[in-house]
């Protein structure tokens, strides 16, 4: 019934008597950790607030699957129970209390009235699911590479505010090491990145011999991270967050680490940094990144991930492709913007368009399946999605969405 959104929410009211009304049910959750339902947006006591939701049968299954000290379940902002059984409302981590509706009562009251409703068809679907039908393929197609260029723009935009403020080299080394933190390490890689400049960390690595470069970039890194020294030749060791004892500052940086596959620990994805910044380090690190975008602009773009991966699997393809879509290829169009170099900002928009699918995103998977995977091949129309995703699904505006 929530999924198929024909459950009238809005005739119910929360534990304190407030009354309730649903504007956007949220997204399902794609299967990880977390509230059940995400994004939010609900009409509590004349307000609208957007948040997550959590589902349960008994409204105590939050405090005794643990709910209420897992920081997941921050942003929930309605608990939905078939019956309430704590009779309050629901505590979280962060000690806001949120409210609970209980449906049972409800659906006693109106058991008949449910059963005629479920026996309709549901009057209403997302717009992606029948765009094909209506608009054609080659039109869906051509809304997802003009949103999928949308997004390359804005992110050309970002970086172009940025290198206005400051050194090409700076604003290229965090947004490379920000793209390797992936969506649970993001802020802290950023916030290392603030703190460990790349003219700091390129002269603690310059001034070692070359044969010792690698080493000390890692040192840096992982001093800087509060991680223990990750050596070059340990591979079957995690280091674990501690003091590094060797002079360099620590960084109270809030790192996420539970529930992290190990070939994704920020410390692997950290020494996998310090072996490709010290790669450019003797060109330098932007002159050694736009000569393979032009490189790859003849080759294809397989050389460019070639030019961003790292042995080992410390950066590994699909993690190269990332940083080339996300980083590289739209700082490569702002500063080329910049300097009026249009073959270079050519160069890097139609290498962009030629790049193929990224890793799936989990947060796609249900608009891919009502697309269909072919119609969605390549990074420029997966990049489209997450355009409008962002803009629409996640904001409940399936009215507004170019696919309505």
């Amino acid at each position: 019934m929530w999924e198929g959104q024909r459950f009238p929410a809005q005739a119910l009211v929360s534990g304190d008597g407030s009354p309730l009304g649903v504007v956007f049910r949220g997204r399902p959750s794609t299967g990880s950790a977390g509230p059940d339902f995400r994004d939010a947006v609900i009409e509590l006591g004349g307000r609208q607030v957007r948040g997550d939701v959590e589902l349960h049968v008994l409204a105590s299954s939050f405090r005794r699957h643990c709910h209420h000290r897992d920081r997941a379940y921050d942003n929930v902002i309605l608990h939905v129970v078939f019956w309430d059984d704590d009779g309050e409302n629901t505590c979280l981590a962060s000690g806001r209390r949120v409210p609970v509706v209980a449906l049972g009562p409800w659906v006693a009251r109106r058991a008949q009235e449910l059963q005629a409703w479920l026996s309709h068809p549901a009057i209403w679907q997302e717009p992606c699911d029948s765009a094909n039908q209506r608009l054609g393929a080659e039109a869906v197609a051509a809304i997802l590479d003009d949103a999928g260029d949308c997004r390359f723009g804005e992110k050309a935009a970002v970086f172009a505010a940025a290198l206005a403020e400051e050194e090409g080299e700076e604003v290229l080394y965090r947004g490379i090491l920000e793209a390797l933190g992936y969506s649970q390490n993001r802020e802290p890689f950023r916030l290392l990145a603030r703190a460990l400049p790349w003219r700091q960390l390129r002269a603690c690595i310059w001034a070692r011999p070359p044969q010792e470069r690698v080493l000390a970039a890692e040192g840096v890194l992982l001093g800087r991270a509060g991680f223990l020294c990750f050596l070059a030749g340990d591979r079957g060791a995690f280091p674990s967050s501690a003091a590094h004892g060797n002079g360099v500052e620590l960084l109270a940086l809030p790192w996420h680490l539970a529930g992290i596959r190990p070939e994704n620990h920020p410390a692997r994805r950290l020494a996998g940094a310090a072996r490709l910044l010290v790669r450019y380090l003797g060109e330098g690190l932007l002159a050694g990144l736009l000569e393979k975008v032009a490189e790859a602009s003849v080759q294809g773009p397989p050389a460019l991930t070639t030019a961003l991966r790292v042995g080992g699997g410390l950066i590994g393809p699909g993690r190269a492709d990332e940083v080339a879509v996300n980083v590289v290829l739209p700082f490569t169009l702002a500063w080329a913007q910049a300097r009026q170099d249009e073959p270079l900002a050519q160069a890097a928009l139609a290498l962009y368009q030629r790049y193929p699918r990224l890793s799936s995103y989990g947060i796609l998977r249900r608009l891919t399946a009502a697309l269909g995977r072919e119609l969605t091949g390549g990074a420029r129309r997966q990049q489209g999605m997450l355009h409008l995703f962002h803009r629409y699904c996640r904001q409940g505006g399936c009215n507004r969405c170019p696919l309505a």
